[in-house]
């Protein structure tokens, strides 16, 4: 589906030549030549950042590791070099706030498994020998749990190629349900769950397993290997981050023995994980074999600690002389990323350090070739400048909401304009950079595409504003910007998103054109007005899902449901009520506990439905109505 189209601003007919003059003033825009010329010492200091930045010494710079903060020791060092001021009220370049971290196994675990017939027995689980915990769940202290068995713990869409349910006609709530890893017959070509079969690949994920356990009211997971799975004639236990470090539910997700819930199983007069799986097959129809178990219960004692730490921005401030001086700029990139991968890797079972050298490490390269040519002019400019290297974007955006929300080191409704850099370091033989966000202020359409030529850059100007990275919030709060972005590519959330992969030649290019960019910014004798859009913004189409409710979530880990930042204008969000701050506890009839609920009850559902969703606002808990918009895809990455 092709983007709605987008109304072009009429620019006032003074505007662009009063705006070009301003950037002209220190100069004529140089020749393609004189281009050349000066482009090897900004290719050479760009190569430095970006060969620093995404070395694996600095450990994909994950917030919380120590690359992260070698890398935000770097970025200040610069700040410091080039005569930079610290912000008001920070002791340093670093301004601290708090996220939640990886999670940790905590030191109490307890599994025992009690047979109440005859004869009586009781089953003690041995933590690493025949269960572990796995991080992407919660915590919980129960007593005699009920049991059942709900074969691969999978749902599909009514309007799947293979219709397949099975917790069909099997109620699990409050219980601890036993699944089978992947899906059945997913080594075997005939099989509609086959690896490379019709089905959603999503539908065999740990993720779907887990979010679809806690949609039907189940305690706690107990996972196991399906046959396929088996190292040979070994079935090993998971490490604890196996799965990875987000936590996709609240409910405990256990990685548990065959031999151990075997001995469950038989114990209540069942068959066994082999002949239960031969039950379901895996032809063409594999059949669901669900049940609840007679006469076993789990006590259960799962201890998964999810830890606060330290994220920072790093902000250097360039100040401004004049009558404008107060009015501020800001230039924005992220600095971290993935770390060895896990959540938002697209190489999802790959523990390999994901550099990031075009996510984002060139964008902060960018950021920093900047303050290097804005502090170096022998000029003042009117306005003040603002560089902030963001952490925790790959987090959802949390280091530039947390300026914007909670912590904003000059005002907001004195800051004029933000320039965000995010992949800007592939660049390539085309020569196209997308700028979003065009027509958030009249004239930047026709800026961008007047100077863009001079550099040799074919400039795609888009009015959307691509709310996937920093520059996002700053325009939720009425502020024009402006993002820079070179596009997506197949190493893109991967380790092989590398230096080597990097068109430094191009990013001299593209920092030749910002820098025009941002002297006009700093420079309007008037200020930049803000320009809300007419059309609403493309929501991002999450897989399998064309609906869209237009929230803005807040990915807090530390609370139970979906915290809202805020709603999209014009929003079915919006129309329903829903409000910044809310917090989603129940989506179409179905509770939420995580984003990833939330998503899960979004993708099974289609345009035009209206479903209640249920929120928390302050003491309160109101149920509202909203009937879902159309989602189509946003261009730009997805973080």
């Amino acid at each position: 589906m092709q983007p709605p189209r987008r109304r072009r601003l009429p620019t006032p007919t003074s505007l662009l030549p009063q705006a070009l003059c301003l950037v002209l003033a220190c100069g004529p825009l140089p020749a393609a030549s004189t281009a050349q010329q000066a482009a090897e010492p900004a290719v050479q200091r760009l190569r430095a950042d970006v060969s620093f930045l995404a070395d694996d010494t600095q450990e994909g710079r994950s917030p919380g590791s120590a690359g992260i903060e070698r890398s935000a020791q770097y970025i200040a060092r610069v700040f410091e070099d080039l005569g930079l001021a610290t912000a008001p009220g920070l002791d340093s370049f670093e301004q601290p706030f708090e996220i939640t971290g990886n999670p940790r196994l905590g030191k109490s675990q307890d599994l025992v498994a009690r047979v109440d017939r005859e004869p009586p027995a009781e089953f003690d689980g041995n933590l690493r020998r025949d269960f572990m915990p796995l991080s992407i769940g919660g915590s919980l202290r129960a007593e005699g749990l009920p049991i059942a068995f709900a074969g691969f713990g999978i749902t599909t869409d009514e309007e799947a190629a293979f219709s397949y349910d099975d917790y069909a006609g099997l109620d699990v709530a409050g219980k601890a349900v036993i699944l089978l890893r992947r899906a059945p017959g997913y080594d075997s070509p005939g099989s509609p769950f086959a690896a490379d079969g019709p089905q959603p690949p999503d539908v065999a994920t740990f993720r779907h397993k887990a979010t679809n356990a806690f949609r039907h009211g189940a305690k706690m997971v107990l996972l196991v290997n399906d046959a396929g799975s088996l190292n040979g004639d070994e079935d090993e236990l998971l490490l604890f981050t196996a799965a990875g470090t987000e936590r996709y539910t609240t409910i405990p997700f256990v990685h548990a023995r065959r031999a151990f819930v075997d001995q469950i199983l038989e114990a209540a007069g069942a068959p066994s994980l082999a002949e239960l799986e031969q039950t379901i097959g895996s032809g063409a129809e594999p059949t669901p074999a669900g049940f609840v178990l007679d006469g076993v219960s789990l006590d259960a004692e799962i201890n998964v600690e999810q830890p606060t730490i330290v994220a920072r921005n790093v902000v250097g401030v360039l100040e401004g002389s004049g009558p404008m001086a107060e009015e501020t700029v800001v230039v924005g990139a992220h600095y971290d990323h993935l770390g060895r991968g896990g959540a938002g890797s697209l190489a999802p079972f790959s523990r390999d350090i994901h550099n990031g050298a075009d996510d984002n490490a060139s964008g902060t390269a960018m950021l920093l070739e900047m303050a290097r040519r804005l502090a170096r002019r022998p000029d003042p400019l009117p306005r003040r400048v603002v560089f902030i290297a963001f952490s925790a974007e790959e987090r959802g955006l949390l280091g530039s909401r947390h300026y914007v929300k909670n912590a904003p080191l000059y005002p907001l409704e004195k800051t004029v304009a933000m320039v965000n850099f995010d992949m800007v370091g592939r660049l390539g033989d085309d020569r196209e950079l997308t700028v979003f966000g065009v027509d958030s202020t009249p004239g930047l359409r026709d800026l961008v595409a007047a100077v863009g030529p001079s550099y040799g850059l074919t400039i795609k100007p888009n009015a959307q504003v691509a709310g996937n990275s920093d520059h996002a919030p700053f325009h939720e709060k009425g502020i024009p910007v402006a993002f820079l972005f070179t596009g997506t590519h197949r190493d893109y959330h991967r380790p092989s998103d590398d230096t080597e992969r990097i068109d430094f030649e191009g990013m001299a290019r593209i920092a030749d054109f910002a820098e025009v960019l941002l002297l006009d910014f700093a420079r309007r004798p008037e200020r930049p007005a803000f320009v809300a859009s007419a059309d609403p913004e493309p929501q991002p189409r999450l897989a399998g899902s064309s609906a869209s409710l237009g929230t803005i979530p807040d990915y807090d880990d530390s609370i139970q449901g979906v915290r809202l930042n805020g709603v999209r204008e014009g929003s079915a969000a919006e129309k329903a009520g829903l409000q910044g701050g809310d917090i989603i506890i129940g989506f179409a009839g179905q509770p939420v506990g995580t984003i990833y609920d939330f998503m899960e009850g979004l993708s099974r559902s289609k345009p035009g439905d209206t479903v209640p969703i249920e929120i928390r606002r302050g003491d309160d808990t109101i149920t509202l109505e909203a009937t879902l918009d159309a989602a189509a895809p946003r261009e730009g990455h997805d973080d």
